[in-house]
C-alpha cells in the first residue's frame, strides 16, 4: 500500500472521533486548525515507542496502538487536563504495511480514542527498518486546576491509584524470567492496555497539591515530585497496593524492589493537604473512578534521603537504579 492510501483508509477515519467546532480542520491539509475553548490553557505531551524497547516484537498492532495513545493520555491526566486531540508520527517497516496489521493498529487507536472523544488531527507516515511511533496528545485545563510536580508541601498525604508493579511483573513473564501461568490476565492488561486515569486527574484539579503519572517506576517518579518540590517523603511499604499476582511473586522471589522500580504502571501518584482530605473522600464516594485509591505515606521536610521507608523488607540496601532509564 502507498503512504497516502494508508492514511486515507486507516487513519483519516480516526479524525471523525469526538466533537470539534464546525470550522476546525483535521487530516487532509498542511496543518490542523483547532478552536481553543475560552479560559483554557493547552497542555502538550509527547511519547515515542520503539519496538524491542517499549514493547516485544510479537506485540499485536492493536496493543501497540492502544498503549502508545494511553501513555500520552496518562500524562494529560497527571496534569489535570481533559484530552482534546492527538497527532501520530508512524515509521513502518515493510512487514507492518499489510492490511491486517494496519487494521488491527487502527482499531486499537479507535477504541481508546473513542472512550475519550479524542480525534487524530494529523501526523506523518514514513518507511523504516524498525516500527517506531510518536504520539503527541493535547488537552485543555483551567488555569487554576493545573496539576504540577513542584507544589507538594510538608504535611501532605501521598496517594496512588490502582495496583503498583503489575506492568513490570508482566514484562518479567514476557522475558521468560517468571512463569506466565502464575499471573492473572489483568497483569498483562496493565502492560499492554493501561487505562489512563483521566477522570481522576480532572477531579484532582484544585484539590491536589502535586501529581505525576507512574511510568518509569514508583520511586523514580515520586522523586521527581520530591526534587521539584524540595521535600522528602516517608512511605509505608506495607501500605503499597499490590495485586495477588504480585504478592505471590514477592513471596516466591523476595524481589521487593521490582514493583517499586519496574515502571509501566500508568497510575497516578498525588499529594493532598490535610484540608482537602475530607473533600477528596466526599468526591470518591459520589463518583465511580473505576480504580481504588491508597494512602501510602506523607511529605516531610527535605533530608539527604529523598524517601524514608517504613516496614520495608531489605530496602535499606543500595540499588543500581530507581526506575527505567534509556541511557
Amino acid at each position: 500500500m502507498s503512504e497516502f492510501s494508508i492514511i486515507d483508509e486507516f487513519f483519516k477515519p480516526l479524525g471523525l472521533i469526538g466533537h470539534r467546532h464546525s470550522t476546525d480542520i483535521g487530516i487532509g491539509d498542511d496543518g490542523a486548525v483547532i478552536s481553543c475553548p475560552e479560559g483554557k490553557k493547552l497542555v502538550v505531551v509527547t511519547d515515542t515507542l520503539v519496538e524491542g524497547v517499549h514493547f516485544p516484537l510479537e506485540t499485536s498492532g492493536y496493543d501497540i496502538a492502544w498503549k502508545a495513545l494511553a501513555v500520552n493520555l496518562s500524562d494529560l491526566a497527571a496534569m489535570g487536563a481533559e484530552p482534546a486531540f492527538y497527532t501520530l508520527c508512524l515509521s513502518l517497516p515493510q512487514r507492518c504495511t499489510d492490511k491486517s496489521f494496519l487494521m488491527d493498529f487502527a482499531a486499537g487507536l479507535k477504541d481508546l480514542a473513542s472512550k475519550y472523544g479524542v480525534p487524530l488531527v494529523g501526523g506523518d507516515t514514513t518507511k523504516s527498518d524498525r516500527l517506531t511511533l510518536t504520539i503527541s496528545a493535547h488537552g485543555w485545563v483551567d488555569d487554576t486546576k493545573v496539576l504540577r510536580r513542584d507544589a507538594a508541601q510538608v504535611g501532605d498525604k501521598i496517594y496512588v491509584s490502582g495496583n503498583i508493579g503489575d506492568g513490570a511483573l508482566a514484562l518479567q513473564a514476557l522475558l521468560k524470567k517468571y512463569d506466565a501461568a502464575l499471573l492473572s490476565a489483568t497483569v498483562f492488561d496493565k502492560f499492554y492496555r493501561p487505562e489512563p486515569r483521566i477522570k481522576l486527574g480532572l477531579a484532582l484539579g484544585g484539590i491536589a497539591h502535586a501529581a505525576i503519572d507512574i511510568s518509569d517506576g514508583f520511586i523514580a517518579d515520586l522523586e521527581h515530585i520530591l526534587q521539584a518540590s524540595n521535600v522528602s517523603a516517608e512511605i509505608d511499604y506495607a501500605a503499597m497496593p499490590f495485586s495477588d499476582s504480585m504478592k505471590q511473586y514477592l513471596q516466591a522471589t523476595h524481589d521487593a524492589w521490582l514493583p517499586l522500580t519496574g515502571g509501566d504502571d500508568y497510575e497516578l501518584c498525588f499529594t493532598l493537604p490535610e484540608s482537602q482530605l475530607a473533600g477528596f473522600e466526599s468526591v470518591i464516594e459520589k463518583e465511580d473512578f473505576g480504580v481504588s485509591f491508597h494512602s501510602i505515606g506523607s511529605i516531610v521536610p527535605r533530608t539527604e534521603r529523598g524517601v524514608v521507608w517504613k516496614n520495608a523488607p531489605n530496602l535499606d540496601e543500595s540499588i543500581s537504579t530507581k526506575g527505567y532509564e534509556h541511557f
